[in-house]
Formats: structure tokens, sequence, C-alpha cells
């Protein structure tokens, strides 16, 4: 055994043996082994840079399928939802950073049931009909923020003032926008805020951490870890679990949503100045419609995806 290994050393080292491990090929080992250990020992923290004046973009689009089986019949619903936010950057320090939102922009389009519905907020048409009530009350929600370096919310105010002309119309606007709209409404002082991803100590790639968040009375569950670091972004994978409970008013009856619900995907943040750019996540769920005519089973599923310009 041990002259056939001392062989097959030899004949690496063979002047006819296209492996032979010559100088170079020996630098352009180590070179790569040492690229590949700065890599993995690369280093990140979430302090977030802003610039004065600076406006982001975020668009939110989320397209959801719904199968409600009622009757012995499946019910299919489809939903695709685009939100434009925006936030402007007011003062900036090392320390903190102030911004005001506003939302721009709804469409949204749904295809089930036999029935089909599409509505723009940019037109005129539209906000003059049903859900233009519910919508300009929507678009007229602003609000001011104060974060720390790493996205910390230490204060929020609000702008905006509600029409109160939404109705009972806002319960079917929420059927349609539900998720994409939770940016109008300000976080509270300590939570975190939109822009916080990485956390405030150093991370390296497979480092993991979680994270527990309260949004409209939804507890959910998150966990996040480094999965890759370059020059230009840090990628982020995500899974989050959650059990929510929504209650909606439609055509005068109270219906009751009861959700289990699994997220996962990709987050990507712009590594010189912090800022989230992108994130795409999958979720899937399960559970029930409780309605006056009885309890039905439901799946859905969903893609969202956010990016910032």
């Amino acid at each position: 055994m041990n002259w056939r290994v001392n062989r097959t050393a030899l004949s690496l080292l063979s002047k006819n043996n296209p492996f032979k491990l010559t100088p170079m090929r020996l630098l352009a080992s180590l070179v790569l082994m040492l690229l590949s250990f700065f890599a993995q020992a690369q280093k990140v923290a979430g302090k977030i840079v802003f610039q004065p004046g600076q406006v982001l973009t975020v668009n939110m689009k989320s397209s959801t399928t719904n199968l409600v089986s009622a009757m012995g019949q499946e019910l299919e619903m489809k939903t695709e939802v685009i939100a434009d936010h925006q936030f402007k950057v007011t003062n900036t320090t090392d320390e903190n950073h102030t911004l005001s939102h506003e939302i721009n922009r709804v469409r949204f389009n749904s295809d089930g049931m036999g029935n089909t519905m599409s509505f723009d907020s940019q037109s005129e048409k539209d906000l003059n009909g049903q859900l233009g009530a519910p919508v300009k009350d929507l678009l007229s929600k602003k609000y001011n923020l104060v974060i720390d370096a790493s996205g910390n919310t230490l204060m929020a105010m609000n702008e905006g003032a509600s029409t109160g002309k939404a109705g009972a119309e806002a319960g079917m606007l929420a059927q349609f926008v539900s998720g994409l709209t939770e940016l109008t409404q300000a976080p509270k002082q300590g939570e975190a805020s939109f822009f916080k991803v990485l956390p405030a100590t150093e991370v390296g790639v497979g480092d993991a951490w979680t994270n527990t968040i309260d949004r409209n009375g939804t507890k959910i569950e998150e966990a996040y870890s480094i999965a890759e670091i370059n020059e230009n972004f840090i990628t982020l994978n995500y899974l989050s679990n959650s059990n929510s409970t929504t209650v909606q008013e439609n055509m005068g009856m109270e219906v009751t949503i009861t959700m289990k619900n699994k997220s996962e995907g990709k987050i990507k943040v712009d590594r010189k100045s912090g800022i989230l750019k992108e994130k795409i996540i999958t979720t899937t769920a399960t559970g029930t419609v409780a309605s006056g005519y009885g309890d039905f089973p439901i799946n859905s599923t969903s893609t969202s995806v956010i990016t910032i310009n």
C-alpha cells in the first residue's frame, strides 16, 4: 500500500505528468485558499448609512392564490397587488436618521369565482368607485420616523389624518392589499423598522439569529442567517412562522380567517450602505374561513417581491 502511495506521489512530480505541481500551480492554489478563507472571515454589522435628502422608492408586489373548499367544491381566487411607497431622508447623523413616509400608488386585480376586479389609485374612475374611499383613506396616511443606526424605531409621528370615509368597504379592500400596506402604519417605539435587517453586532457567513415581532396583533417568529457576503451585497436566508386571525366584514357579514403561515426566502442588503435592496418571500398557509354560512378550509400560496431604489 505504501509503495502505491509513493508511486502516485512520484508520478505527480514526473516531467510528463500534465498535472505536475509546479510552483505557479502551488501559488495559485494558495491564493484560492486564502481568498476562500477571507471570504468566510468577512464580518458585517447592521449600521445603516443614508444621505441627506435621499429618496427611496419601495415597490411591493404580491401574487396570491387562495383555494377554499366549500360544499364539495374548490373555489380558487387569484390576486395580484402592487403598492408603491416612498421614504425621504430629512435628517441623518451617525447615531440616528429621520425619514418621512407616504404611499404613492396602489394597484390590484383579482380573478376567481366567476368575477374579475381591478383597481388603480391613479385612475379617477376607480377612485370614484366602490373602493375609492378606503384607498383615499390609505393614501392620506403619512408619518415621520426616527430610527437608530441599526434600524430600530426611536420615535414615530403620524402626519396624515384619516378621511373617516372608508366605511364597510375597508374590509373588502383589506382582502386585496393585506400585507402590502403594512408600511402605512408607523412602527412603535422600540420595534424594528422596515430598514432593520442585520443585528447591531458583527456577523459573518453561517451566522444565524432569531427575532420576534408583533404585527397588528400577530406574533411572528423570524430566523435569519448569512448566506453570502461579497463586495456589493450581503445575502441572507429568511424563515418565519406565525398564526394569524383576521376579522373582516364582507357584504354585511362578519368573516373570521384563521391561518397558520410559513414563509421563507432571500434578502439582499447593500453592503456599503446597509440598506435593504431586495426581499423575495414565498408563504404557504392553511386555515379556516368562518362565516354565517359555516367553516370552510382554505389553502393559500403567495410570493412577495420587495425592491428598493
